[in-house]
């Protein structure tokens, strides 16, 4: 058979070239693929017919296509708002009166040691918290004061950059906080850093129940471990606190704590003349003001969250 390729005969290729080494059939089925004409190319929509179809307001039937899984987490996050923290804070309270509770207060320590450290960095001091207690500086340094206001500047900048306004006027509160501690409050340091030791878990903790209500779009909310776990950290540790002082006066951490100072209620009494009822009055009230903040974002964030749920579209997609 000759080769229709290179023209080799030979008699006994049949299916294949024993020169070149080519297949016939495959040869042959490349030649006739090759004679054929080209398929034409139908014409496709324009640019701007494509961005005219865009622009077009969906129909029913799409609309409903799409519309229903908005409206579902919208409802899921109202279902969320409205019991996740009042049953985190009561789920908490109830840790309180178990064995589990001086789990907690390692979780409620730390708390506690980072309101002595942040207290310190407000009015100008040096401070590293570790678990037990917090080594901070005596002397106001403008190291430290310039550090933390050029921290909060450039974290308040770039929350203005990504339109993130609730840090915005997070870190412009903050600041306005240390420019009252280097000012009129600069006399009373020493002591504010000894109270925000409970008191700063009090608050630290509130922040951390708040973040629940973080933006739908931010990385904190898309996180469901982060999001429930600082849920419960706050919840855990503001009851271990809210407890403390709402118990009986016995159970107050009167003393000393073995190889490092008298502990934060005896300083308040010893050093600055605190009274015990005025002290737990202080604290309780400062409790108290959390709670209320806790409950203006609670409300804020059923209502934000409803009213996302009967937006228009999502009513429409309902009724369809």
């Amino acid at each position: 058979m000759r080769c229709p390729k290179c023209q080799f005969d030979h008699e006994l290729q049949t299916t294949e070239c024993l020169k070149c080494g080519i297949v016939f059939a495959r040869y042959q089925a490349a030649l006739e693929a090759a004679s054929k004409p080209p398929r034409p190319i139908e014409p496709g929509p324009s640019d701007d017919a494509r961005l005219e179809a865009a622009s077009k307001p969906l129909g029913p039937t799409e609309s409903s296509l799409i519309e229903p899984a908005r409206t579902y987490d919208a409802r899921q996050e109202l279902k969320y708002r409205a019991l996740a923290l009042p049953l985190a804070l009561l789920g908490a309270r109830l840790v309180m009166g178990t064995g589990l509770r001086m789990a907690v207060s390692m979780v409620t320590m730390m708390l506690h040691e980072s309101g002595h450290a942040i207290t310190s960095w407000l009015t100008g001091r040096w401070a590293v918290p570790l678990l037990w207690v917090t080594l901070h500086g005596e002397e106001r340094s403008f190291l430290v004061v310039l550090a933390l206001m050029a921290a909060l500047g450039y974290g308040g900048f770039r929350a203005w950059v990504a339109r993130r306004w609730a840090w915005v006027l997070a870190a412009g509160a903050v600041l306005i906080v240390q420019l009252l501690c280097l000012t009129v409050w600069r006399f009373y340091a020493e002591c504010f850093i000894i109270f925000f030791g409970d008191g700063g878990a009090l608050v630290l903790a509130t922040i951390l129940m708040a973040m629940f209500y973080a933006d739908r779009e931010s990385a904190l909310c898309k996180s469901w471990g982060l999001r429930w776990g600082l849920l419960a950290i706050g919840a855990l540790t503001f009851m271990d606190v809210f407890r403390r002082w709402s118990g009986p006066v016995e159970d107050l951490p009167f003393g000393e704590m073995e190889g490092v100072n008298l502990s934060d209620p005896s300083l308040l009494t010893e050093m600055y003349g605190w009274s015990v009822p005025l002290m737990v009055d202080r604290y309780l009230r400062l409790a108290t003001f959390c709670l209320m903040a806790l409950a203006v974002l609670y409300v804020w964030g059923l209502v934000s969250t409803y009213r996302e749920m009967r937006s228009p579209a999502s009513r429409t997609s309902t009724e369809n």
